[in-house]
């Protein structure tokens, strides 16, 4: 009982709302969406021109599959992700801890279409580094406020536990500390030359301790930077995943409510039910939502204590705003153009709508204060029914995402692979050569039927324990394929020649390595990709059940 009494009652209560949020999600089998496949193994797979940053986090998983399958493991995540997001934004967000308002702040931080869209594109390790945002910018404040050691050292474990999930974020947020300690340095520097040193002095002995610390995955960026994915991104990349737009609010305001994922164009979109789709009642919310955050920017103001800090989230909330518009049809799609082109790395920022993760935080922190005057202004005129009142207020986010609460609207239920998957994974591990397997339909994204179709990326690589090939191409926008790697290119030149003589092409592949072909064939019958290979005779047929061919290349030497 007295360890129970010393334990924060808070981690329950976020640990409950993770509960909530996922629901079904919990229940055995996986939840594969998009971007996110688990599968019962979690491998080690680097492809050629990634980060190396998700490494660390990557090899705890893949030890911890020693002990766990993988459904298991990522039902870890998910649970940990959502508490993480809640309990940290609670203790981080510097709202007055008074009427619960520190709550409303990690709810809202906690259910907002940012995180709902992200989360349906299985972006994990993105809300991970999002989660963490909260604590980067305390340190930072604290930090600019009172430079210190410990301050400093805090900083910058928060910027490394940031860049162990997300480059994008680890340097829009290390962007944002860069700029805020040049500010103070530039101060520091006209008033007080002993503590401009002490700051630098500091500043410089952490940044390097990061620097240290990251160079896990730096160094092999600096050295093959030329392999990076990031050097093939380039105005197609920019426009395929450019902000999206509302037909009814455009772009500006579609990011002002925090919408604006690129996949808001794609068909990927129909698969999902969202709030605006009801819009005269979400609008209804979003207006109400939009005039207690301005409540909120006023009471912060007209604080004495709180005005700088006030207006630093408003500052950051308009930075964010121009560069999550991106090249979206805005006043300032010139000034983002102009930064794709000029400045070396901004152009990995090609899904500009990842810096709306800093209006979240600046809206969960005007909301705090705006809870705060609304209940005092509330009690102070003696008017009745301030729970009814504070209970309303707390709706607020539940009702403008309303999905995300139940299981994100039983959209995505889990699923187990087939059993004819895992009957060829066994064939396969019976062959002890060295070998290289070729899953057709040769796409980076499928539907698969046993998904209940849902797009998803290919899973093949991840389920099945040997080598296996399959394509990159992504086919979103004008953009087909941007892999670096070489040789799923020339696997992909042979596939879709279609002069090449079928039996060349089976040659080819076997002298690559290739020993075995495995095939989807409910995908494969209404695909648009044309494979000349399969006019050939030089299979054997190992294995065909359920929707799942399998077969072995025979080349006529």
């Amino acid at each position: 009982m007295k360890l129970l009494q010393k334990i924060d009652k808070n981690i329950f209560i976020f640990l409950g709302l993770a509960i909530l949020i996922l629901w079904q999600m919990l229940l055995p089998g996986y939840i594969l969406t998009l971007d996110m496949i688990f599968a019962p193994k979690i491998k080690l797979l680097i492809t050629d021109g990634a980060f190396y940053n998700t490494y660390p986090v990557r090899y705890l998983l893949h030890l911890l599959n020693f002990v766990f399958t993988g459904w298991i493991i990522q039902k870890i995540i998910l649970l940990t992700l959502f508490f993480v997001i809640g309990y940290i934004s609670l203790l981080f967000i510097s709202v007055p801890r008074k009427h619960y308002a520190n709550y409303w702040a990690a709810l809202f931080y906690t259910l907002n279409p940012f995180v709902y869209e992200r989360f349906l594109a299985g972006h994990w390790t993105h809300l991970f580094a999002y989660a963490f945002l909260p604590p980067l910018t305390f340190y930072l404040v604290q930090f600019y406020n009172n430079p210190e050691w410990r301050s400093g050292a805090w900083l910058f474990a928060w910027l490394f536990a940031i860049g162990l999930f997300s480059t994008h974020f680890v340097i829009m947020a290390g962007l944002l500390v860069c700029v805020t300690i040049l500010i103070k340095l530039i101060s520091y520097s006209r008033s007080n030359k002993n503590k401009f040193i002490s700051l630098l002095k500091i500043s410089a002995i952490s940044g390097v301790s990061f620097l240290i610390a990251s160079a896990y995955w730096l160094v092999p960026y600096l050295l093959h930077r030329g392999q990076s994915v990031v050097n093939t991104f380039s105005g197609a990349n920019w426009e395929a995943f450019k902000t999206a737009g509302d037909v009814y609010l455009g772009t500006s305001l579609n990011v002002l409510a925090l919408y604006g994922f690129w996949g808001e164009r794609e068909n990927w979109a129909g698969y999902w039910l969202w709030p605006k789709d009801h819009f005269l009642f979400w609008l209804t919310v979003a207006m109400v939502l939009a005039i207690f955050l301005l409540i909120g920017v006023r009471a912060s103001l007209k604080n004495k204590e709180a005005r700088g800090l006030g207006i630093f989230y408003l500052l950051l909330a308009l930075v964010a705003f121009i560069f999550s518009v991106g090249i979206g049809d805005t006043i300032f799609k010139n000034l983002n153009l102009w930064l794709f082109e000029h400045i070396g790395f901004w152009r990995g920022f090609r899904d500009t709508q990842k810096f709306s993760a800093w209006l979240v935080l600046a809206y969960a922190y005007f909301g705090g204060f705006a809870l705060v005057a609304i209940m005092d202004y509330w009690q102070e005129k003696k008017n009745k029914f301030s729970e009814q009142i504070l209970w309303a207020i707390f709706l607020l986010p539940i009702l403008y995402t309303y999905p995300m609460v139940g299981g994100f609207a039983r959209q995505l239920q889990p699923v187990d692979y087939p059993q004819s998957w895992y009957e060829v994974n066994e064939i396969l591990n019976q062959d002890k050569s060295e070998f290289k397997v070729l899953y057709l339909p040769w796409h980076q994204y499928l539907s698969l039927d046993f998904n209940n179709n849902l797009i998803t990326a290919n899973p093949a690589r991840a389920f099945f324990d040997k080598e296996v090939l399959q394509g990159e191409n992504m086919e979103i926008g004008g953009i087909f394929s941007q892999t670096n790697n070489l040789e799923n290119a020339e696997i992909e030149k042979i596939l879709l020649n279609t002069e090449i003589n079928p039996d060349q092409a089976v040659q080819q592949l076997f002298d690559r390595g290739v020993k075995y072909l495995l095939i989807s064939d409910e995908l494969l019958a209404n695909d648009y990709l044309e494979y000349k290979i399969l006019d050939s005779s030089n299979f054997i047929v190992i294995y065909r059940q359920n929707h799942l061919t399998f077969l072995k290349l025979a080349p006529k030497i």
